[in-house]
C-alpha cells in the first residue's frame, strides 16, 4: 500500500508541477567531437584578454559553454583553476543580466599572462558578448 501511495504521490507532483521546455539554460559543453567542431568551424570573436570561439545552432534551446586556460600562459593548476571559477562567475552573472542572445555552443578562452581581477573579467565579457551577434 505504501508503494502504490508513493507512486500516486510522486506522479501527482510532477504533473502539478511540469518543468518548463522552452526555457533558456547554459549548460557544460562535454565532447570530443564537439569541441574539435567548435575549433575548425566556429566563429572567433576576440578581446584584449578573452577569445570567444562560436557555434551557433538556432534549434538548440541551450547554450553549452566551455572554459579554458593555457598551461602556456599559467604552468600552475591553482592558478587556471582560479581563473577558470572566475570565468563560469562571469557566466553566470550574465546569463542573469540576460547577455546571451544566441544558443548553440561557445568556447571561452582566456588568453592573457596575468591572473585577472573578477570585474575586469567581467566588463571584457561583455564587451566580447556585445560582438556577437544576437
Amino acid at each position: 500500500i505504501r508503494a502504490i501511495l508513493w507512486l500516486m504521490l510522486t506522479k501527482a507532483t510532477t504533473i502539478m508541477h511540469p518543468q518548463p521546455l522552452s526555457d533558456f539554460k547554459i549548460r557544460r559543453l562535454k565532447g570530443k567531437t564537439t569541441i574539435d567542431f567548435l575549433f575548425k568551424k566556429g566563429a572567433v570573436f576576440q578581446t584584449k584578454n578573452l577569445l570567444l570561439r562560436l557555434s551557433e545552432n538556432a534549434g538548440s534551446k541551450n547554450l553549452f559553454i566551455g572554459v579554458s586556460v593555457s598551461k602556456r600562459n599559467f604552468n600552475h593548476a591553482v592558478d587556471r583553476n582560479r581563473i577558470k571559477r572566475q570565468l563560469r562567475s562571469v557566466v553566470k552573472q550574465l546569463e542573469h543580466d540576460k547577455k546571451f542572445g544566441f544558443r548553440g555552443e561557445c568556447m571561452i578562452l582566456y588568453t592573457g599572462k596575468r591572473t585577472p581581477k573578477t570585474n575586469a573579467l567581467l566588463e571584457e565579457a561583455s564587451h566580447l558578448l556585445n560582438k556577437t551577434p544576437n
